[in-house]
């Protein structure tokens, strides 16, 4: 488990080995927190999730790739949801990429 966090200039890493990804590490590991937890999809975190003050976000890699199964069984030669989201997400992509070069300042 690796936990991430601090201001920009004091950044802070912590890794806790466990053999287990079941829902009660995360729940020791962040008990008493409150903010922002960004994990995948893995069931195990939903009980985090239902914590006060916990605010859950996905990561776009995962999402994205719900959409690229939904295209997979859309109707042959059509534009659907899934496309739109994808094509999106592709734009984002692409402005991430373009801004990694570019300066903070």
């Amino acid at each position: 488990w690796v936990q991430a966090s601090g201001p920009p200039d004091r950044q802070v890493v912590l890794f806790d080995y466990t053999t287990s990804r079941a829902q009660e590490v995360p729940l020791r590991l962040l008990q008493g927190y409150r903010g922002y937890v960004m994990t995948d999809d893995y069931a195990g975190y939903n009980a985090l999730a239902l914590q006060p003050g916990i605010e859950r976000l996905a990561c776009m890699v995962h999402a994205r790739r719900k959409f690229v199964e939904a295209q997979k069984v859309q109707p042959k030669g059509k534009t659907g949801r899934a496309d739109v989201a994808l094509t999106m997400i592709n734009k984002l992509y692409d402005i991430e990429r373009d801004l990694k070069e570019v300066s903070d300042e």
